[in-house]
């Protein structure tokens, strides 16, 4: 007798705790794919110049089910977005803080037979400029440039602007073999655009010193360090 009452115990804990369980994934299963809990608005910064008709492609989904998979389109159409950081504030809305790669340098290629201006990015990724007195000035005036030739020039300005420097003021010509520039009233031979991340670590202290208004020259060489002459 007590082995069934123990027996009907067991089959009643079983079947309470199935119960439980079954109830919660039910009213979790109608939550999630409730029309209260599709997304109806998207909050995001609109002055930004980007292309934003990809965000229809969220509206109406599922709030629980948004990351930042669905927002693939979005950075095929926007590449110079890094980064999307998302939150949710339920039922119904999205907010969206957009994160854009650096702005690099202006470049004019003078090359070209109807040169324009462009603005290269971290992710050597390049738009047309609008006026930016903020940023450094890069001018190709023969060519062609060799392999890797941007990404140098990005490490050596995200070198150079670890040092206390106004960046704008930093000036560089390419002549299709080596780098020259200016920065105020100093005058900089950079040489072959090799090596660009130690040579703007040299170029960056001496300009911070602020002791140079004359001429700075980096010898290229096959040692690793770099060799300077001060025509100060």
């Amino acid at each position: 007798m007590n082995e069934l009452l123990n027996l009907e115990q067991r089959s009643f804990k079983t079947f309470s705790i199935f119960s439980f369980f079954f109830l919660l994934t039910l009213i979790i299963f109608l939550l999630m794919f409730s029309s209260k809990y599709k997304v109806t608005n998207i909050n995001y910064e609109e002055n930004i110049n980007l292309n934003f008709n990809s965000f229809s492609f969220v509206q109406g989904k599922s709030i629980w089910f948004i990351d930042e998979s669905d927002f693939g389109q979005f950075y095929e159409d926007n590449l110079n977005v890094e980064s999307l950081v998302i939150s949710k504030q339920l039922p119904n809305l999205v907010f969206i803080d957009i994160v854009i790669h650096e702005k690099i340098i202006v470049i004019s290629d003078l090359r070209d037979t109807n040169p324009k201006e462009v603005i290269l990015y971290k992710n050597l990724y390049t738009e047309l400029a609008e006026s930016n007195s903020q940023l450094p000035r890069l001018t190709i005036t023969n060519g062609p440039t060799p392999d890797g030739f941007y990404s140098e020039i990005i490490s050596l300005v995200l070198t150079v602007k670890k040092y206390d420097l106004s960046i704008q003021d930093l000036k560089i010509l390419y002549d299709g073999s080596e780098l020259t520039g200016s920065y105020k009233n100093t005058l900089l031979n950079l040489g072959r655009p090799v090596d660009l991340s130690k040579k703007g670590s040299v170029v960056g202290y001496i300009l911070e010193e602020g002791t140079c208004d004359g001429e700075v020259t980096i010898i290229d060489s096959s040692n690793e360090d770099i060799e300077t002459i001060l025509n100060c």
